[in-house]
């Protein structure tokens, strides 16, 4: 269903208004502490222990005794995950909203989720998520608010958490620390500086301590520096409670703590959800030894208590409601989709003008299958597939072009194993053939003796939970077959007669060990290992083929053997089999199409939690798009994933490229609506494009995903970057990226002029004003996003040439110029010193930088600091007074 709302280019209150409801926002002071000690000294012991694990499908657990029972939590950054399906909005990633670089997007996203979370009966919401994009194979990045740069995250993360507070509900920041990758997390020790800590990965959490006072932090799986995240004393105790005072509570990821007593000693406040190490047993020995005071453990009861107390969840919890108002998560996904969605190149393919916007009488051509589909998400926590109120990027084309006639869908280069063509063997007659596979099942998981079922199937798409087989004829139950011990095994045989001559793409999905034949030759197996221990996701490979002549017909076999149930069947998992084929050749005819657009991309498949993925696209889409983008260079590339992906070479000859990220329940509508140029594009890069994944700055320590899968994975990540990851890494190597951090085509134009400083002398507890010019000089109207760096002189070997420090999306209509202006704090020219423990200004000139993204600054002005300034952590923000106040939500913004 198309989405009939105006385009909303206002705030959140201008766009979709308040309701009634008046939100019982978190309580502070004397009388909150006095109700939490009242209950902790009517304690014992005993209760005060167990108060801190958790067992029972709640988050802060219940306690009969004072009438509390128990907060739940809901987990996804992408919609409010409940019995198995999205409650409310489906929404784009969270890498999609800091494409946006819109703080009011953030504070409409974090309303919208907080409001759902509400009506769904929750009391917390694990959201925003900040951990950095440190590398392009991090199978999270779709869920990070981060980007690459510390700076933008500290701005947006608060302005989502305030949001979701603002309703009641206690936000949730994970993974505290240095959580940048899936493979082996469990077990991997993540080596960082102190200063690299400081200034990149703990920035974002001090942010949340300081702007959005957020209830909780969640430790991560890993190591830091040789302790696991949740039993870290230095991270959690002496930096996030101690030097940032922090009255929030830190819980565990699900089931990470390893070691009672250091977990309990390091600063973690809740075990959860199955309470394992944070139990009396536990515990009470370390108490009683004096290696652990009754302190500590008082300590954590206070802060879990205080998050009762101070949202009222000790008196009353939120009851499951009717969700009334979807349209509040619907537009907060669709505001986010239409200026996170960046545009990369719009080539000037015919001579005469760029390719895009398109001519609604424009014939198109859309490739690829996931156009067809509702959009996607990452696999794991993240998972958000809407059930229905979706709008497909197919039928958003459809719904816009002057005739739904004018989108042609190729079949032929589909991917899909609901509409994959297969024929029966032996079937022909004279070159007309039977459609089908041939399936044989077996009651053992070897394919020994005869089969016990053998029958004609449709195609191969097989559910092991539901026994079903779904295509796009029928779907066909197989529970007359005797399953023993849930091993089996099963052999399909079946021919394919390509429609196009060139290389063809086959592609198995499978929760086990697999083999294909073709003609007889094996061309593809797999051992049935998944890549992960825990949330295993289905196995998925593909395989290029040679030359495939168009109408002769080719034998292909699948054997596939179920062995294991360890599978993750939910959050975009499967337990089963697919097979699919198709062309990776367009047909001669698409060179008549006045542009064709190709949808491709990861989705739960290829990325998400347990899974760092591989830097080529998958599915042998690199290949399919260097033949297209030759055949019609009105070849116009969507992408789909959380980070980035190899581009090269076919983005040198596609006509136009756009990151689309994961983009929620409305992303085809915002993707039509920009290409046919109802809305003109407006996200920007929170990442670097690399050319080469051997540029990127993480290579030298982080070069394959594979060394951290399996028996002898590697157990250690050391960040040899430092601070110079990302942006900052390419310009102090003096690399042009394929396309830089901040970057994002218009179908305007912009100029920047006038800048001015409120003083050119960085003083001690001032602020200086940045104030500038912006200027449409284009005839249509649109977003710009203005973005100031900061560029020390003398740059040591350790810093970065020039760091981000403010930013402002700036609407602008055709020929219109605005004024803006940027603070800056002393915090913004600091660097963290670790002999001092402080932030300190060194004494010398700085220049400030003014521009579109990281490579394209034209305003120029110097400060200069006289003299050293030593900042405290404690009292130190790292963003201006006035973005301070940016990022929060006025109350009559709850609904």
């Amino acid at each position: 269903m198309f989405n009939s709302n105006k385009i909303i280019l206002s705030a959140l209150l201008a766009a979709i208004g308040c309701s009634a409801y008046a939100a019982d926002t978190p309580k502070t002071g004397n009388a909150v502490e006095a109700r939490v000690g009242a209950m902790i000294d009517n304690m014992t012991l005993n209760e005060k222990i167990n108060f801190t694990g958790v067992d029972d499908g709640h988050m802060i657990p219940t306690f009969d005794k004072f009438g509390i029972k128990g907060t739940t939590a809901y987990d996804s950054s992408m919609g409010v995950y409940v019995d198995s399906k999205i409650f409310g909005a489906s929404y784009p990633s969270q890498s999609a909203l800091a494409a946006t670089w819109n703080v009011n997007r953030a504070k409409e996203f974090g309303l919208a989720i907080g409001y759902e979370a509400r009506t769904a009966g929750g009391q917390q919401i694990l959201t925003p998520t900040v951990n950095m994009y440190r590398t392009p194979f991090n199978g999270r990045a779709a869920e990070s608010v981060c980007g690459e740069d510390p700076y933008l995250c500290s701005v947006m993360a608060p302005a989502i958490a305030n949001g979701v507070q603002r309703q009641g509900i206690q936000a949730g920041a994970k993974h505290l620390i240095a959580n940048e990758q899936e493979a082996n997390r469990h077990n991997v020790n993540i080596v960082v500086s102190q200063k690299t800590l400081r200034e990149v990965y703990l920035e974002p959490f001090e942010s949340l301590a300081k702007n959005a006072n957020i209830a909780a932090m969640m430790c991560g799986f890993n190591k830091v520096n040789g302790y696991y995240a949740c039993e870290n004393h230095n991270i959690i105790t002496d930096i996030v409670k101690g030097e940032w005072g922090y009255q929030g509570f830190v819980m565990s990821d699900f089931n990470s703590i390893q070691d009672a007593f250091l977990g309990a000693w390091a600063g973690t406040d809740l075990d959860m959800p199955s309470g394992l190490k944070f139990t009396s047993d536990n515990l009470l020995p370390y108490v009683y030894s004096g290696e652990l005071t009754q302190s500590v453990i008082k300590d954590k009861d206070r802060r879990l208590m205080r998050a009762l107390v101070s949202y009222g969840f000790d008196k009353k919890i939120n009851p499951e409601t009717p969700l009334t108002h979807p349209e509040y998560g619907e537009q907060a996904s669709l505001d986010i989709a239409r200026e996170g969605i960046v545009l990369l190149k719009n080539a000037d393919t015919s001579g005469s003008k760029p390719l895009l916007p398109l001519k609604k009488t424009a014939k198109i051509a859309v490739i690829g299958d996931y156009a067809k589909y509702a959009p996607s998400s990452p696999f794991g926590t993240a998972w958000s597939v809407p059930e229905d109120n979706y709008v497909t990027e197919l039928s958003g084309l459809q719904q816009l072009a002057s005739s739904s006639s004018k989108i042609h869908f190729i079949k032929a280069m589909a991917l899909d194993p609901k509409t994959a063509t297969y024929y029966v063997p032996g079937s022909c007659d004279n070159g007309v053939c039977t459609q089908g596979v041939k399936a044989e099942y077996f009651s053992n998981d070897e394919l020994s003796g005869e089969p016990e079922l053998t029958r004609t199937e449709s195609g191969i798409n097989f559910d092991w939970n539901e026994m079903t087989n779904t295509t796009s004829s029928e779907t066909r139950d197989i529970d007359d077959f005797t399953v023993t011990d849930g091993s089996f095994s099963a052999r399909y045989t079946a021919l394919i007669k390509p429609t196009i001559t060139g290389r063809h793409v086959i592609k198995v999905r499978a929760s086990g060990p697999f083999t294909v034949k073709l003609n007889g030759k094996e061309i593809m197996e797999s051992d049935g290992e998944p890549r992960a221990s825990d949330e295993p996701n289905a196995i998925e490979k593909s395989v290029k083929t040679k030359v495939l002549k168009k109408g002769k017909t080719y034998k292909i076999v699948l054997e596939y053997e179920r062995t294991t149930q360890s599978f993750q069947t939910t959050l975009g998992g499967l337990d089963g089999v697919q097979m699919s084929w198709a062309s990776l050749v367009p047909p001669k005819s698409i060179k008549n199409y006045d542009a064709v657009v190709a949808i491709v991309g990861n989705n739960y498949e290829t990325e998400g939690e347990t899974l760092d993925k591989h830097f080529a696209i998958p599915d042998q889409q690199g290949f399919m798009l260097k033949k297209l983008t030759k055949a019609n260079p009105n070849t116009i590339v969507v992408m789909h994933a959380g980070g980035g992906m190899k581009m090269l070479p076919w983005a040198k000859n596609a006509g136009a490229i756009l990151h689309a990220w994961y983009s929620g329940q409305y992303g085809g509508q915002a993707l039509a609506e920009i290409l046919y140029g109802k809305v003109n594009p407006s996200g920007r890069l929170p990442i670097t494009l690399d050319k080469k994944i051997s540029q990127n700055p993480s290579y030298a320590s982080y070069s394959d995903p594979d060394d951290y899968v399996g028996d002898d994975a590697k157990t250690e990540m050391t960040y040899k970057e430092g601070v110079l990851f990302g942006y900052r890494g390419y310009q102090k190597e003096h690399k042009k990226p394929l396309y830089p951090f901040g970057f994002g085509l218009s179908y305007t134009t912009f100029k920047f002029s006038n800048l001015s400083l409120s003083s050119n002398l960085i003083t001690s507890g001032k602020e200086i004003a940045a104030t500038f010019t912006v200027t449409n000089t284009g005839d249509k109207d649109g977003y710009e996003v203005a973005q100031l760096y900061v560029k020390p002189s003398d740059v040591a070997s350790d810093e970065p040439i020039r760091a981000l420090k403010g930013f402002k999306k700036v609407y602008l209509k055709a020929g219109q110029s605005k004024q803006v202006t940027l603070h800056l704090n002393n915090r913004a020219f600091a660097d963290w010193v670790a002999s001092t423990d402080s932030w300190d200004v060194t004494a010398r000139n700085y220049t400030i930088q003014v521009g579109s993204s990281s490579q394209t600054l034209p305003l120029k002005k110097r400060v200069k600091a006289l003299y050293p300034i030593s900042l405290k952590t404690s009292t130190s923000n790292m963003l201006s007074t006035e973005m301070q106040s940016d990022v929060q939500v006025p109350l009559t913004a709850a609904y």
